[in-house]
């Protein structure tokens, strides 16, 4: 394994487990992908979305699982879409296991011991991939963030999400 990945579990450790990520109760992951549409149309929600719930109490993380997600590429497509909420890559998919997430974009709704409350879509935009619905009569995550937000955890739930296929690369060679 490279050094860089070393570094980089390190640094996502450090940031989940010091500071900010102890006040939060629940992490909102976000797994979103630079060249994925379905992540860039999502944008817009998701900065609404943070603006609307995120506290002490409600933290979002964008996560980006491709390997040839850098640094560089994330602050940039975090600097394009201005998303207010940190993001950081996982190359080595260290959370992509964790969490279970499967596509770009997918949210887990996980609580402070990284167990999934919630793992699915944002809302019900897309019937299938290519497929844009004219009206949205689904907002999945706004409805579990309303549950937290009164203090109410849902119970766990599943939807399926819309997007682009996480890729393992547990057979490539660095």
């Amino acid at each position: 394994m490279n050094w860089r990945y070393n570094i980089t579990a390190i640094t996502i450790a450090f940031f989940l487990f010091s500071g900010s990520g102890l006040c939060a109760s629940y992490k909102i992951y976000i797994f979103m992908g630079e060249t994925c549409p379905v992540s860039r149309h999502y944008t817009l929600t998701l900065k609404e979305l943070h603006a609307q719930y995120a506290s002490e109490k409600l933290e979002f993380i964008g996560v980006f699982p491709n390997r040839l997600s850098t640094p560089a590429t994330i602050a940039a497509f975090k600097e394009k879409y201005a998303l207010p909420f940190t993001c950081i890559g996982d190359s080595t998919h260290t959370w992509v296991n964790r969490l279970g997430a499967t596509i770009t974009p997918e949210v887990v709704v996980a609580d402070t011991s990284h167990t999934a409350i919630y793992r699915g879509r944002i809302d019900n935009t897309f019937a299938d991939l290519g497929k844009r619905r004219r009206v949205i009569t689904e907002n999945d995550l706004a409805d579990v963030l309303n549950a937290l937000k009164d203090e109410k955890p849902p119970a766990f739930r599943q939807t399926r999400a819309i997007g682009c296929i996480i890729t393992s690369w547990q057979n490539t060679k660095d």
